[in-house]
């Protein structure tokens, strides 16, 4: 049987790993560039794949819990809630903070980041109508997020938001 936690023990726990979360996010977040260089890999594949699946590693580990548990409405609960969360206001919050600190930074993605956009969605789409789940459609995802990943890898970046930075450097 699970052991309980009373709410203020729970909330004192939650205030101290968030507190130590966002310390080691500012570590990550120092060193990410470097670490690219250095390792030779696109910041995009580092920014876009790897940061993400150590960032929401407790995330990740909840929802396999639940699937395990046999409880797959919360697995899937947790990871389309988080995935919403950052779409719909994780992304534009990140954009209102750029603008408030004179950044450049905006919603307009290039092609190649919203067409694996769309293609995630497209994938969850599949998967999630029918309420059921079965090893090919696990397979199936999986297999999407290796393709995506391996496209951020071998993608030239090459592409530049200099005209859409400039356009917000007028306005702001």
């Amino acid at each position: 049987e699970e052991e309980e936690h009373s709410f203020r023990q729970s909330t004192v726990a939650l205030a101290l790993l968030c507190a130590a979360t966002a310390g080691l996010s500012e570590v990550v977040v120092g060193s990410i560039q470097g670490a690219a260089a250095g390792a030779k890999v696109p910041l995009a594949f580092v920014s876009t794949i790897l940061l993400p699946i150590v960032g929401n590693a407790a995330e990740h580990a909840s929802a396999v819990m639940f699937a395990v548990r046999n409880k797959p409405d919360l697995a899937i609960g947790v990871a389309v809630g988080s995935a919403t969360q950052i779409t719909l206001l994780g992304f534009p919050a990140s954009v209102l903070a750029a603008w408030a600190y004179g950044e450049p930074l905006s919603l307009d993605m290039l092609p190649f980041e919203t067409a694996c956009l769309v293609l995630t969605i497209l994938g969850v789409a599949t998967v999630l109508p029918s309420g059921r789940s079965n090893w090919l459609k696990g397979l199936t995802l999986i297999s999407l997020y290796v393709v995506i990943a391996l496209a951020f890898l071998f993608h030239d970046s090459s592409e530049t938001r200099a005209p859409a930075a400039a356009k917000h450097k007028r306005l702001g």
